[in-house]
């Protein structure tokens, strides 16, 4: 009779699980559950430490967390303080900014005018800021001053079927005066038989000739004209 009231009261059970429900310990499969995976967690990292790879505990990785956030916030600490700082200079360095670009185009300038100064001084408005500069500097500049020059002694002589053409340029001021550029106008019997334009490089002797040494200077062009048609010759100096 026993025998059949444990029958009775305690049902088959085949699995954990159906003793599980028989008894109402639904919570006793969880807790296996739960110590199984922490076994087996245990496991991986004893299998880990045997291999030499260091395991982060739970504290490790607090403190670990601790210590970053400590970084973030003194990265947007000193983010915070270049940004103020940044802000205050500001002022400073776009003064310094803006001082260091006058200079360099002061710079520029200067050295422009120093390579061009006798193209400079031939256009009269350029001549008098350039005058006005070296009047503060204590500096003197070469004169394109057509009233400082005179062209004379114009001769012409046959070579072959061309014309030689001989005169002089005289410096009438003691100041430094370039050479001039020289307008050639060839008359005959019926008028204008040519004209050309001269520079100092092409009547000089050396093309580093570019202020006149002497008071006068004699110089020589070669015309493709028979001389016996020339009957006046005409000079006229300009820069």
């Amino acid at each position: 009779m026993s025998q059949d009231m444990n029958k009775q009261r305690f049902p088959n059970a085949e699995t954990t699980e159906d003793l599980e429900k028989i008894l109402g310990r639904a919570d006793l499969g969880k807790a296996r559950t739960e110590r199984k995976n922490f076994a087996l967690d245990n496991e991986i990292d004893d299998l880990l430490s045997n291999y030499g790879v260091g395991v982060e505990t739970s504290k490790e990785s607090a403190d670990r967390d601790e210590r970053l956030e400590k970084m973030r916030k003194r990265i947007l600490e000193d983010a915070s303080t270049n940004k103020t700082n940044i802000t205050k200079k500001s002022p400073m360095s776009f003064l310094l900014w803006l001082i260091g670009c006058v200079l360099l185009v002061t710079l520029l300038l200067v050295q422009y005018a120093i390579f061009n100064v006798n193209s400079l001084v031939k256009n009269p408005e350029s001549q008098a800021k350039l005058d006005k500069v070296c009047k503060i500097l204590s500096c003197s500049l070469p004169s394109a001053d057509l009233n400082n020059i005179r062209i004379s002694n114009i001769q012409h002589g046959a070579v072959n079927n061309e014309t030689n053409i001989v005169a002089s340029i005289t410096k009438l001021a003691s100041v430094k005066q370039l050479y001039p550029n020289l307008k050639i106008s060839i008359y005959g019997m019926n008028g204008l038989l040519g004209e050309l334009i001269v520079q100092p490089k092409d009547y000089l002797l050396s093309e580093k000739q570019i202020e006149m040494a002497n008071s006068e200077t004699f110089f020589m062009l070669t015309v493709p004209i028979n001389n016996n048609e020339i009957n006046n010759i005409n000079i006229v100096p300009f820069y």
